[in-house]
């Protein structure tokens, strides 16, 4: 699972345990959803926010393995040289 360090940065620094939740679309239709404990997180080495929020990447190691379904699919990593546009705020459709 990839995750931004900017949302679980406290949660990975005070060893709090947190879990994923993958496969909703809606918070109205919930009967798609599967909650897996995160078992590690691993941020990027060089994640920073001391004067703008560079390389905020991190990876979740889960507990256990996830199967793939309609709601639940793995993501595509980009290219090395992918350049992301300032002020984006999320990847991919609401799908509402």
């Amino acid at each position: 699972v990839v995750g931004a360090p900017g949302g679980v940065k406290s949660c990975v620094f005070d060893r709090l345990r947190y879990s994923v939740k993958m496969g909703d679309w809606s918070v109205c239709n919930e009967n798609t959803s599967v909650v897996v404990p995160v078992r590690r997180a691993f941020v990027h080495p060089k994640f920073s926010t001391v004067t703008t929020v560079r390389n905020d990447l991190a990876l979740l190691q889960l507990h256990h393995p996830v199967n793939f379904t309609s709601n639940i699919q793995p993501i595509c990593i980009p290219q090395e040289n992918f350049q992301v546009e300032a002020r984006t705020r999320f990847w991919g459709s609401l799908g509402l």
